[in-house]
């Protein structure tokens, strides 16, 4: 007969059970030291910096003023789902570095929240997004001022039977998710932007436009210029003593090509000694980054979600700008369309006017400040004069838990974000 040996067969008896007792004593403690050896184990993985040795200095978590920084991989775990988030940081907040996430910049888009109301100014179409769309070879491109917009623009008009439309939250919705178009844009560096963004806005509302050569025959941007010159006039610095265009250029123009044309300008470097920088660098200082005085000084993200919610778009695909020749010939690949060797050179190549060399690091900082949303939601690594800044003047993203958004209404369970510290 096969007896049942229970634990109540076994620990029959008073010394049997006495015996039982120590014995179960004996494998609980044993397994809470194997379970919290594990948990070390794993928790070390992510823990400050005397526990990450082996990584490198950009990767690895570190104290700041006794703070955490946390590695970008722990974030994304926990973006995924793989990993909860900490139970005990009551400020609902993690910090990590720009750049540093094992994602891409269309994935980390994904995870953004730009917040509509702070924001409001630089989010353009509200209602609607204007793009340029490709029945022919489902594509869908959406613009972002200075991110190789010229050549974007060509490319999907001259070889993907592309047409500029306003299209809906809806209409996007279902064409990119259930009729397989692909959705796609072109970012870039966010200090390198900037300083292409200032120098093209500030050419855009000079008192030039209000009068002379320039607007002599384009009403439409003259209208324009009187519509929108209150932007500049608390930043009245920047236009003195450049009333016309004509001073503009010789202060940044050679004199043998200025004689020559005024558009043999854009094709040599700038001679400016410093005067418009200092403007520049001027301007920086005293801009918040809430009221842009032109389009093209929006960020990046602000054209890349609904204004109405602050959610992403469902972008696809973001290519880098600096080499967008590269990225179109990828995407006609990908299309099935044949592009002309040089037929991408279309995009509006004009040396800028001021003299970058002559910004200081400290301005640089600052604008990477002011830039912080573009670095974190697309996940670009800091240049190096913003990676070694002081404490006080280092750019840091934040996982951040916000009231879960669905359309208009919000929820009361949290949703995981990423937004600047």
């Amino acid at each position: 007969m096969v007896r049942d040996y229970t634990m109540s067969t076994v620990c029959s008896g008073h010394r049997a059970v006495l015996a039982c007792l120590v014995i179960g004593t004996f494998a609980i403690s044993l397994s809470n030291v194997i379970i919290g050896h594990l948990a070390y184990n794993l928790s070390s993985l992510y823990q400050p910096e005397e526990f990450n040795r082996g990584l490198s200095t950009f990767e690895r978590i570190t104290n700041l003023d006794g703070e955490i920084i946390y590695d970008g991989e722990y974030i994304s775990h926990i973006l995924d789902g793989e990993l909860p988030f900490p139970v005990n940081n009551n400020l609902k907040r993690l910090k990590f570095r720009p750049g540093s996430l094992p994602l891409s910049s269309a994935q980390s888009l994904q995870k953004c929240y730009i917040n509509s109301t702070r924001y409001g100014n630089q989010i353009p179409d509200k209602t609607v997004m204007l793009a340029s769309v490709s029945d022919t070879h489902k594509l869908i491109y959406r613009n972002i001022p200075k991110s190789s917009s010229s050549t974007a623009r060509h490319a999907m008009k001259d070889f993907f039977d592309g047409n500029d439309r306003r299209v809906k939250h809806d209409e996007l919705e279902l064409a990119v998710h259930q009729l397989d178009y692909a959705l796609i844009s072109f970012v870039r560096d966010p200090l390198n932007r900037f300083y292409s963004s200032f120098d093209e806005s500030f050419f855009r509302l000079g008192p030039w436009m209000g009068s002379g050569p320039i607007v002599a025959d384009k009403p439409r941007v003259k209208k324009w210029y009187f519509e929108n010159k209150y932007k500049v006039e608390k930043y009245p610095y920047l236009y003195e003593g450049l009333p016309t265009i004509g001073h503009f250029r010789k202060v940044y123009c050679p004199p043998d090509e200025l004689s020559i044309s005024p558009l043999a300008c854009n094709d040599v470097p700038s001679i400016e000694n410093g005067t418009l920088a200092h403007r520049f660098e001027r301007f920086v200082r005293d801009y918040d980054g809430r009221e842009p005085f032109d389009v093209h000084m929006n960020l990046q993200v602000s054209n890349l979600v609904w204004g109405v919610t602050g959610n992403p778009l469902p972008v696809t695909k973001l290519y880098n700008a600096t080499e967008a020749d590269k990225g179109w010939l990828d995407i006609a690949h990908e299309k099935g369309v044949h592009i002309p060797d040089g037929q991408l050179t279309h995009g509006r190549r004009i040396t800028r006017r001021f003299n970058v060399s002559k910004v200081s690091d400290a301005t640089k900082r600052k604008i990477c400040r002011l830039m912080a949303l573009d670095y974190c939601c697309l996940n670009f690594e800091l240049p190096e004069v913003c990676r070694t800044a002081d404490d006080d003047e280092a750019v840091f993203c934040a996982l951040d838990k916000i009231p879960k958004r669905e359309g208009d209404k919000i929820d009361i369970f949290d949703e995981l974000v990423i937004q600047q510290w």
